[in-house]
């Protein structure tokens, strides 16, 4: 497939398929990825063989009673403690989660607007991304209102924080997201968030409290401390405390350190993008993205590539 730079010699292409990536889990040793224009779950082995564990039928996909029991366009992944796959259901307006038998059903949400409640009764706008905590608690990246809900275990979804459109540190409703596309969650119970308006990483510390790690407004391109960021759209956090980013506008995927600083680890070359990333095991780091060779035939595609700490 070709998607990485040629001059490296550290990644290995895996799956490419027509459509778009929206999310990337690691489960078991084989990698999941969300197709989110078809409303397909991919499993993808380590030699590169995909096989559906979820399909929704083109039929399915439009507001049908029928339709409703199913995925519509699948976005952020994440494993909970249990076994069950959650699912950023973003047109749906809604997170679900899928059972280590199959079985699908909704976490919370699904109709367009804001409300903090049990279940159902609560509301999101296009949630883009899901992360789960060691005691259940999903956070949930609710990128239409610009802010960081949290369903509990037993289904409450509360907002952790962010208000309205803009840029600013600080705690619940005082504090500014614009349009966050992702998010993580360390064994710390730190939430990571790839601010994507904003061309910076978040930092949501387990007192609730917000403060920016790197990036600001303005973006840039740049190594080490300071403004490195444009359009992240991806975020995972590592074992050793740093975090890996997907920089789409700059076609890089950068790791970050504690201290704000920014690496390149890799550069695209082409018309290819970035768009998630998932850390999986042997100091691997998976990246999903966009590639756009063919403006007739937009193709998602996913590879490996080593850490080379």
């Amino acid at each position: 497939m070709g998607v990485a730079d040629p001059t490296s010699g550290h990644s290995q292409a895996l799956f490419s398929f027509s459509g778009r990536a929206g999310g990337l889990a690691v489960v078991d040793g084989a990698t999941l990825v969300s197709d989110s224009a078809s409303g397909t779950i991919w499993r993808v082995a380590l030699a590169g063989t995909a096989t559906p564990i979820v399909v929704t039928p083109a039929r399915l996909k439009q507001n049908s009673e029928e339709g409703s029991t199913r995925l519509s366009t699948p976005a952020g992944l994440a494993l909970s403690p249990d076994g069950s796959l959650f699912v950023a259901d973003s047109t749906r307006h809604r997170v679900c989660a899928i059972s280590p038998d199959g079985a699908l059903r909704v976490v919370a949400g699904g109709a367009n607007g804001y409300r903090d409640g049990s279940g159902t009764e609560a509301m999101f706008r296009f949630p883009n991304d899901v992360a789960v905590a060691a005691d259940g608690t999903c956070y949930v990246a609710d990128t239409g209102n610009d802010r960081i809900r949290v369903i509990s275990p037993d289904g409450i979804v509360t907002t952790v924080a962010g208000s309205i459109y803009d840029y600013g540190d600080g705690r619940g409703p005082h504090t500014r997201f614009r349009r966050p596309a992702a998010l993580d969650v360390d064994a710390e119970g730190t939430c990571w968030v790839a601010d994507t308006g904003n061309n910076a990483i978040r930092r949501i510390a387990p007192d609730r409290e917000v403060t920016t790690l790197a990036g600001e407004p303005a973006g840039g391109d740049t190594s080490g401390p300071g403004s490195g960021l444009r359009w992240p759209t991806g975020i995972a956090a590592a074992t050793d405390g740093s975090l890996w980013v997907a920089d789409h506008g700059n076609s890089a995927i950068r790791r970050i350190d504690r201290q704000g600083h920014i690496t390149t680890h890799l550069r695209l070359s082409g018309r290819r993008w970035p768009t998630v990333v998932a850390l999986g095991g042997d100091r691997a780091v998976l990246v999903a993205g966009a590639a756009l060779e063919d403006v007739r035939e937009p193709r998602a595609w996913v590879m490996i590539i080593g850490d080379e700490r």
